[in-house]
């Protein structure tokens, strides 16, 4: 199928006719699959956030006791970290657009199966599947949207997460609307939903997969492999399943923190979910910073914002307000330390799947483990819990900065994923126009 036919521009040629050195950087996304990609990160937040909400329904009509309820969420969790693995095995060999399909049907079926089923072991299952269409697409539209955009691309992955967490927001109010006894509707509603961004994979070009363009990217940008890359993939999933760890730790145990501080339920909720809309407004704010400043910069500074925010919530009468700060930081980190990775050891084939997959596991693993402290030493011990998480992730961000600068790794690979800064000659200059157009 050629370019033309799929409404995508046509492979960048020189004046004789001859195929541009360059064609690799064309836009892999049309402007409505941009679009479309962008409601699929929404619609995942939705799922991430919607469990919550219906415990109380679930244990109700399947007579279960409320952990054993909240095992849902803990069932998606670990298929959408199967789902980020296991579509990045097979990514180079269906190539992007099946990838984004296959994620999406996925979805599709696991969140239909899910708002069907009148048996709690089909219902997990369901969870599990829909878990792997999730994982699917969150790991394909961050990998694509960085490799695929040009040098829009990490301002646009952060509108991108931005959306997922607008569906985070979005997804408890429509429970509050509906009720919780409704959830099959909604679960199977945001499956329908998944078919508009199914209908636009058309706008995405199957070929070249991140492997391809390794592959085909100058000496420098390739090296990778060794002792050395594996030590600073570690130091990535380090950062990943640490700060996601706050990250879940303030969204599971704010509320139950504010109402021990004397504040009503009701207040205490509010303030939480005051918590995820600072986290999802501080991706939309760093966007138009990701095009100025490196990576590195926006996630060591994200993170050393983030502990004072945590170290400040002890403070009388702050807490709420610091819980929020710490949201803002937060956001910033999960897209910025992807472009930085990317940056960094782009051709590492799995890095990214398995720093998205440590990302998932923090957030499986943390909370029930904050829950067991604040059994253990009561809800005051989780300040000082999370401030020692935030000052790891502080440490873990600011050790991999200092082990990555001076390399000379991230100034190649940024220079070709932002090719206003190469040298102007003809071709690149061309290609530049083609890229803006589709992209934007």
């Amino acid at each position: 199928m050629t370019a033309a036919r799929d409404g995508l521009p046509p492979p960048q040629r020189h004046r004789d006719g001859s195929p541009s050195p360059h064609h690799e950087r064309e836009p892999l996304f049309t402007r409505t699959a941009v679009v479309a990609s962008c409601l699929g990160m929404v619609l995942i937040g939705a799922l991430v956030a919607l469990y919550g909400p219906v415990v109380p329904a679930l244990r109700d009509r399947f007579g279960l006791s409320e952990p054993a309820a909240g095992t849902a969420l803990a069932a998606q969790s670990l298929g959408a970290v199967v789902g980020v693995l296991g579509f990045n095995a097979v990514h180079d060999r269906i190539g992007n657009r099946a990838l984004l399909a296959s994620s999406y049907l996925t979805m599709l079926a696991g969140t239909v199966a899910f708002g069907l089923s009148g048996a709690w072991p089909l219902t997990q299952a369901a969870a599990v599947v829909t878990g792997l269409g999730l994982g699917g697409v969150d790991f394909a539209v961050s990998r694509l949207f960085l490799i695929g955009l040009g040098f829009r691309g990490p301002a646009l992955l952060n509108v991108a997460h931005g959306c997922f967490g607008l569906g985070t927001v979005l997804a408890p109010a429509v429970v509050a609307v509906t009720g919780p006894g409704r959830y099959g509707a909604t679960f199977i509603a945001i499956g329908l939903l998944t078919l508009i961004p199914l209908a636009c994979v058309r706008g995405i070009r199957a070929r070249p997969t991140p492997s391809e363009l390794a592959e085909a990217s100058p000496a420098p940008a390739r090296r990778s492999g060794g002792r050395g890359t594996a030590v600073v993939l570690a130091g990535f999933a380090a950062v990943y399943m640490l700060h996601f760890a706050v990250q879940s730790g303030i969204g599971n145990w704010e509320p139950t923190h504010l109402h021990a501080l004397g504040r009503t339920m009701t207040g205490a909720t509010v303030a939480t979910s005051a918590y995820w809309l600072a986290m999802t407004a501080g991706r939309f704010l760093v966007a138009p910073l990701a095009r100025r400043r490196s990576p590195a910069a926006i996630v060591t500074g994200a993170c050393a914002l983030m502990t004072v925010s945590v170290l400040l919530v002890p403070v009388p009468g702050l807490a709420p307000w610091a819980y929020a700060a710490a949201g803002l930081c937060i956001g910033p980190l999960f897209p910025n330390g992807l472009n930085w990775l990317n940056r960094s050891v782009p051709a590492a084939g799995n890095a990214m799947a398995y720093v998205i997959a440590a990302a998932m596991l923090g957030s499986v693993a943390f909370p029930p483990a904050l829950g067991a402290v604040i059994e253990e030493y009561g809800v005051g011990a989780l300040p000082l819990t999370l401030a020692a998480l935030c000052l790891l992730t502080l440490a873990a961000g600011t050790a991999l900065a200092r082990r990555l600068r001076g390399t000379g790794t991230e100034t190649v690979v940024a220079r070709a994923a932002l090719p206003r800064e190469t040298a102007p000659t003809e071709s690149t200059v061309r290609t530049t126009g083609t890229r803006e157009k589709g992209a934007s």
